[in-house]
């Protein structure tokens, strides 16, 4: 083999095509690398132009190119920067890079060009291009202020929010700076309070080198911004920026909207509180003096009249339980409503409406029956009062609304393992389907609001509300003249619930040491006709005698100077009120042990909370109870009768 047989295959082993050309521009020497890039021998490229091998749309410019290189030749190494494309034989453009080596012979001179396709590089340059534009696109997109600083601290990376965020301080472009410099553009427009809070707040951004922080800082037009900032594993930092002014203004807003309606919740209790005082008082006297005319010994009344003061009775206790009604469902609707959770005995208070309903249930000729209780049954999570509300609504409903020897039946079950129920059913008229679906609805009666029977229309109302605060659900079946079925879901007690520790028993209160042959009483009310009442209820009392007084101030007096064996106090009163009074009585030596009891229109459960807080010996409301305010002085005085 001889030298250009060497050096042929020499050139045929590069792994770029190369291409020889005179200075006439034709090509005199080609590589075997040549032939596999442009799909030409040999032969049909010797001789032939190098526009051969130039895309159609280049080739008019290419020879005043290929001149002016001959005129002045030089190296061109390749990655110049230039875009250039060859034409293969199948008329098909590559992307390629060329070097160009000029070499002066006394021939002339000939130009060698090392070609190399780069189609593989471009697609991945178009590749990272694309995804570069969707990076960028993304972070600009973004409504948060974004920039990326590199393990220098220089930006790299950021987007308009984040340069409008910043200020106008930092002018020019920001990508390339330090985040020292930017840092110190963005100072001037956060507020700060002097200048030692600005130097500190520097300091300690420029300090920060913690994995992640966050912090908020106030412009000087108001704006609040919330600026978190993370270092990347290259020791890098991503900062993001944004603004919490709406949100801020939103809560403030809530905030006082929130307040507002607290207040206005307040206001709405305290009016419920004045309201019922307002009803319960008159109605104290109609239906005190009707029990004092019922039970009058003195002078009984004839059957005639006993009749009509019946029928006092009966009108005063429905406008009582009206009144009751619809300020017991005000207080649910204003939340003003206390719900005390704790495990309760399904079967105890089963026991207990079963004592109060079947009595009435008798009178009625109504058969009342109890399904037996499981013995495994799971206590339940509840308030042991509106439970039992809610069972003594749905049977005097059952009992109301059915038939003569009708019968109404209760049965215990679990619908869920989470759950116990408590259905009621009754053989009685039933509901129309019409009216089914308005059943929940206040002062909505089935059909019954001018029938003969008496009711609210509220009772189902204050049902279903009080079963959804202590987070279960009533329903009910029914069909007209056939009967109906209505039933609470109560959820059962677990260690997720949380049972209430319960109150404290009321104190026993020794009355005072008095003459037992004549036990004076002392009432503090300001309302005659109450005053009247109770000086005609004790008339009907052996060995009690009765001073009244309309103020808390003179009843505080009297009773360290007399000395009573008990005080009935009314709450609502001109000047000091009987919950102060109490206190004045409760901080004095000699008065400290009489017991004292409220009677009071202020019958909220709110009220009587406070009252047995505060120590009453019994908290009684109005209108009075005359058995029960009896049975109570009674009580009271024979345990000191005994002593």
């Amino acid at each position: 083999m001889n030298r250009e047989e060497r050096y042929a295959k020499l050139l045929d082993t590069a792994p770029d095509a190369i291409v020889v050309v005179e200075q006439t521009g034709t090509i005199s020497l080609v590589n075997l690398q040549t032939e596999r890039l442009f799909g030409y021998t040999r032969s049909e490229l010797l001789g032939r132009p190098l526009e051969t091998l130039v895309p159609e749309r280049f080739r008019n410019a290419h020879g005043a190119h290929l001149a002016r290189f001959f005129a002045h030749p030089g190296s061109r190494p390749m990655g110049s920067g230039l875009e250039l494309f060859g034409r293969r034989k199948d008329g098909s453009e590559i992307p390629i890079e060329v070097s160009l080596s000029p070499l002066t012979a006394d021939d002339g001179m000939t130009v060698s060009a090392a070609i190399r396709e780069i189609s593989d590089r471009k697609r991945l340059e178009a590749t990272i291009k694309l995804n570069s534009e969707r990076l960028m696109s993304a972070v600009e997109s973004m409504q948060d202020g974004f920039a990326l600083f590199d393990d220098a601290n220089d930006l790299v990376l950021c987007n308009s929010v984040y340069r409008r965020l910043i200020g106008d301080a930092a002018s020019g472009p920001v990508v390339g700076r330090s985040y020292e410099e930017l840092l110190a553009a963005w100072l001037p427009s956060i507020h700060f309070d002097d200048a030692e809070q600005a130097r500190a707040f520097q300091q300690e951004r420029l300090a920060q080198r913690e994995p992640t922080s966050t912090f908020d800082v106030r412009t000087r037009d108001g704006r609040i911004l919330r600026v978190m900032d993370r270092r990347t594993p290259e020791g890098g930092l991503v900062k993001t920026i944004w603004d919490r002014t709406e949100d801020e203004q939103r809560a403030q807003e809530l905030h006082e909207a929130r307040t507002a309606a607290e207040a206005g919740s307040a206001a709405k209790s305290e009016f419920l509180s004045s309201m019922s005082h307002e009803l319960r008082t008159p109605l104290n006297a109609i239906l005190g003096f009707a029990q004092l005319l019922q039970h009058d010994r003195k002078a009984p009344l004839g059957a005639r009249h006993l009749e009509r003061v019946d029928q006092i009775l009966k009108g005063g206790e429905h406008l009582l339980r009206l009144i009751d009604d619809i300020l017991d469902l005000s207080r649910i609707e204003a939340g003003a409503v206390s719900i005390s959770i704790e495990p309760v005995s399904v079967h105890d208070v089963l026991d207990e409406v079963r004592q109060t309903l079947e009595p009435i249930a008798n009178r009625q000729g109504i058969h009342l029956e109890m399904a037996p209780v499981p013995d495994d049954l799971p206590m339940i999570a509840a308030d042991r009062t509106r439970f039992a509300q809610i069972l003594m609504n749905f049977g005097s409903n059952a009992i109301k609304y059915n038939r003569t020897n009708g019968s109404v039946f209760f049965a215990v079950s679990c619908p869920t393992p989470s759950h116990v129920r408590v259905s009621v059913r009754d053989t009685g008229i039933g509901i129309p389907l019409d009216k089914q679906d308005k059943i929940f609805q206040p002062f909505q009666r089935a059909g019954q609001e001018t029938g003969p029977i008496e009711g609210t229309g509220i009772g189902l109302v204050i049902t279903k509300r009080l079963a959804e605060l202590m987070a279960g659900s009533v329903g009910f079946l029914s069909e007209a003249n056939e009967g109906s079925q209505f039933w609470v879901d109560i959820p059962v007690h677990g260690p997720d619930v949380r049972s209430d520790v319960p109150p404290a028993p009321l104190p026993v209160i020794a009355p005072a040491n008095l003459d037992q042959e004549r036990m004076l009483m002392l009432y503090v009310e300001d309302n005659p006709a109450n005053v009247s009442f109770m000086r005609d209820l004790i008339d009907t009392l052996e060995n009690i005698e009765l001073l009244a007084v309309p103020t808390a101030e003179l009843g505080v007096e009297l009773a360290r100077a007399r000395r009573p064996a008990v005080v009935i106090m009314d709450i609502n009163l001109p000047g000091m009120s009987g919950l102060d009074a109490l206190h004045a009585l409760q901080e004095t030596p000699e008065t400290k042990d009489i017991p004292v009891i409220a009677l009071t229109a202020a019958a909220s459960e709110r009220d009587r909370q406070r009252g047995e807080q505060a120590g009453f010996y019994r908290y009684l409301t109005k209108p009075v109870k005359v058995a029960e305010f009896v049975a109570t002085i009674e009580s009271l005085l024979a345990t000191k009768a005994a002593r």
